[in-house]
């Protein structure tokens, strides 16, 4: 019986953890391959992913070359690429009517006369 490889599994082998951050896009890229070399899609099967059963591209090992070339023209120079900086956490609002922690479970009203919600 042929074992069929994912990428995630290809990616274990070649020393990098089954969830690199380049894993989905260097998927894309060997599927791309897999089908200008073979004229089809390639064989599919359910794999559990963050939590959810995903559908992912499968190999056999004769077809486990695309999976190299897809390394050599895509992977080498993934982590190269500079990661995109996470946007700043929005400031925090508090206004004068907010005591304490600004949780709104222990709001307490202003002394002054309340106005109608704008």
């Amino acid at each position: 019986m042929n074992r069929r490889i994912t990428v995630a599994e290809y990616l274990i082998r070649r020393g990098l953890p089954a969830d690199w951050q380049f894993g989905s896009p260097l998927g894309r890229v060997a599927a791309r391959i897999y089908r200008t070399t073979y004229h089809r899609e390639p064989g599919r099967a359910f794999r559990l992913i963050n939590g959810r059963f995903r559908e992912v591209m499968t190999y056999t090992p004769a077809e486990q070359h695309v999976l190299t070339e897809a390394w050599e023209s895509y992977g080498s120079t993934a982590g190269r690429i500079a990661a995109r900086p996470r946007p700043a956490a929005p400031a925090r609002r508090t206004g004068p009517t907010w005591h304490g922690s600004g949780d709104a479970m222990r709001w307490t009203p202003p002394s002054g006369p309340l106005r109608n919600h704008p």
